[in-house]
């Protein structure tokens, strides 16, 4: 263990965990197992909070709303039958590809959304296409709100993801990569119901692209070229050694198309 490490912690409550992160600022920081190996594993704080031991590991399906512990591995989003039935397998798809088999079991949920920035984006994508909802709770009790203005805070964990799927969702992913296992360039996911039609994009902006517009069946085309556009008119790509931003705002509008023509069922059985 690193030597600037004086205290390693294991709450077995979620009181007791958000104690010892209410020290003084960058006193106490949690380990969050992601799906990218950092190159520091420890957080660079005296005291290291362990959160494995809170109740946060489960998948719950009710009549119309999925629900995941933030510490749930993402190898149990791959296997559950559950995970695997959302939008065409598109939450499962995300899961499997954010990570080899052997690392999967050790990140958690909490891991992939919190180090999308810096690793896969694909399962932060496909929640944030399914219109997720965030539970983060705090010294000052449970909070939620949408997914896409969840932010990660001192004093705060995420608790828990939820999707709603009364509306039956279609989904799709889009992405290119220099191997297919390799971390996505540019991903794209997209997904329909029969009011609306939502995408979300990682690699043509510092931050995920989301857009969204009202579906029907009259107007599939400019539904989707209203897509591509909001998309490219938000791209703000950085260039680096896999590809440039140019290359990047390309590929952002191709991959919104895509995920979208592949999501809607009539296209898709065309």
């Amino acid at each position: 263990m690193p030597a600037h490490i004086q205290a390693y912690q294991r709450p077995p409550t979620p009181e007791q965990a958000l104690a010892l992160l209410s020290q003084a600022a960058g006193q106490a920081a949690p380990l969050i197992p992601q799906p990218r190996m950092p190159d520091e594993v420890f957080p660079p704080t005296p005291t290291v909070v362990d959160l494995q031991a809170l109740p946060w590991v489960y998948i719950s399906r009710e009549p119309t709303t999925l629900r995941l512990g933030a510490n749930t591995p993402l190898q149990t989003l791959v296997d559950n039958a559950a995970v695997a039935a959302v939008a065409d397998g598109i939450l499962q798809q995300s899961a499997e590809l954010a990570a080899p088999r052997t690392l999967r079991n050790l990140a958690t949920l909490a891991g992939a959304v919190e180090g999308a920035a810096e690793g896969p984006p694909e399962l932060l994508l496909a929640l944030l296409a399914l219109n997720a909802t965030a539970t983060v709770q705090s010294a000052a009790g449970a909070e939620q709100l949408p997914l896409r203005n969840y932010h990660s805070a001192p004093g705060a964990l995420l608790v828990e993801v939820a999707i709603d799927l009364e509306a039956a969702p279609h989904g799709a992913l889009a992405r290119v990569a220099r191997t297919p296992m390799d971390r996505a360039i540019v991903a794209a996911v997209a997904v329909v119901d029969a009011r609306q039609a939502r995408i979300a994009v990682a690699g043509a902006a510092p931050q995920p692209i989301v857009a969204e517009t009202k579906l029907s069946d009259a107007s599939l085309n400019a539904a989707i070229d209203a897509l591509v556009e909001a998309v490219v008119a938000q791209s703000a790509p950085v260039g680096d050694y896999r590809g440039s931003a140019e290359y990047r705002r390309a590929m952002a509008g191709v991959l919104t198309r895509r995920a979208l023509e592949n999501a809607i069922p009539q296209r898709r059985s065309a």
